[in-house]
């Protein structure tokens, strides 16, 4: 009996629709998904059968065994495992680990996912990180800011970006601060999200010493011993945006004045070493504070958002063709510094909660500045603010190529007071 071909895909762990329809219009064929339920939406038409697995990322057994079974079924092998979302980078390792594939260990991702084991390891490493410590009350909260003598920010001890992050600037916040914290993480208990691993307990809270400076987030590729960056961005805040809330990101940065770009690199070799990261592309955010960088965390994942758009306007690289290619052996390459065009990337917020009826972008001045829009919300979408929600009131985001002259912070307070919404 004659056998169809086997044929070779990546498999690709837990990502989003927006991330499958990218990878199937740009690398047809490539891949095979992997999708959590949750991630499903029913009213867009389904990936074919033959390209996605639907299987809850928390049942190990479940997956390997429809994985198994959907390999034999469509005579399919795979020759990598790619993953883009913290949540689902567990999963990732263990069926990397099953199918004899080069991943990250699932100890390295613990590592990594624990924000507390983390920041320990780092510290017995002697890698500049925040102090921090695990708080099961308001009253540790207090004695913790009275410890580092500052303000702290508190935040889940598995997360991932803003969301249930407070900073607390005074001890009479603590206990406000803290009660929002559990009230948050009891509405997310069933999400994988706030879980290192999978049959976790409940999520565990923890402090950090607040270290103010720039910030900035990086990808870089580290081969076991020596780490190249990818690509340095810089953050943009707002003071009256919840803690952690980038408004803004900047492409290409320029390297942190008085940084030396030697010890930037020993800092992050160590730091990748000391999470006992083999051959990773990682995403790492850090703040640089006298000159002196400070590690927040470290994931063996692409930075995502806007970031992966903004990259490609720049210097032309599509980083999950990257991360796909890798994940199948081939060494990270990007152009060289003076290749890369300054691009900016705006991330546009809701200011109120109810039902979106209209955005209205009034971008005529700066037509011939942007690159290109994203519009992630309709009319009809319900907004919900954070706490309560940090997803439905991020609306979009907008990639334009700055003004000489004019201070970046000030582009991106135009380009936001030019965007009118109506939500009731």
């Amino acid at each position: 009996m004659h056998l169809a071909k086997r044929n070779e895909r990546i498999l690709v762990v837990g990502t989003t629709r927006d991330y499958i329809d990218h990878i199937r219009d740009r690398m047809p064929g490539r891949a095979v998904f992997l999708t959590d339920p949750r991630a499903v939406d029913p009213r867009i038409p389904p990936v074919p059968r033959n390209e996605e697995i639907i299987c809850s990322l928390s049942d190990g057994k479940a997956v390997r065994a429809n994985l198994t079974r959907f390999l034999r079924k469509y005579h399919i092998s795979l020759s990598g495992v790619a993953c883009f979302d913290c949540e689902s980078l567990h999963s990732a390792a263990t069926i990397a680990e099953q199918w004899s594939l080069p991943f990250p260990s699932a100890q390295a991702v613990l590592n990594c996912r624990d924000k507390f084991l983390c920041k320990r390891l780092w510290t017995g490493h002697g890698v500049s990180c925040p102090e921090v410590c695990e708080v099961c009350s308001p009253a540790d909260v207090m004695d913790f800011m009275r410890k580092t003598g500052g303000p702290v920010i508190l935040k889940p001890r598995s997360g991932s970006g803003s969301e249930l992050t407070f900073r607390c600037d005074a001890t009479d916040e603590a206990r406000k601060c803290y009660e929002r914290m559990l009230r948050g993480l009891q509405k997310r208990s069933a999400d994988p999200l706030f879980h290192c691993q999978e049959r976790e307990e409940h999520p565990k809270v923890i402090c950090e010493e607040f270290i103010a400076g720039e910030e900035y987030s990086c990808d870089l590729y580290f081969n076991g011993k020596t780490a190249q960056v990818l690509r340095l961005a810089r953050k943009y805040f707002r003071e009256d945006m919840p803690v952690g809330t980038a408004v803004a990101y900047e492409i290409p940065a320029m390297f942190p004045q008085g940084v030396s770009r030697e010890a930037f690199l020993r800092e992050l070799e160590e730091a990748a070493m000391a999470l006992d990261l083999t051959r990773s592309l990682c995403m790492t955010d850090l703040v640089i504070r006298d000159g002196k960088p400070y590690l927040l965390e470290m994931s063996p994942r692409l930075g995502g958002d806007c970031l992966p758009p903004m990259i490609e306007q720049s210097c032309g690289v599509d980083m999950r063709e990257l991360a796909l290619e890798f994940a199948e052996g081939v060494l990270p390459s990007m152009p060289g510094e003076e290749q890369w065009e300054h691009v900016v990337g705006v991330r546009f917020h809701a200011e109120r909660a109810g039902i979106l009826q209209a955005i209205r972008p009034a971008f005529q001045e700066w037509n011939t500045n942007i690159l290109s829009q994203l519009w992630l919300r309709g009319p009809g979408d319900k907004i919900d603010l954070p706490p309560s929600d940090y997803d439905s009131w991020l609306l979009g985001h907008v990639i334009f190529t700055p003004r000489v002259g004019l201070e970046i912070p000030a582009q991106v307070q135009a380009l936001i007071r030019a965007v009118e919404t109506d939500i009731c």
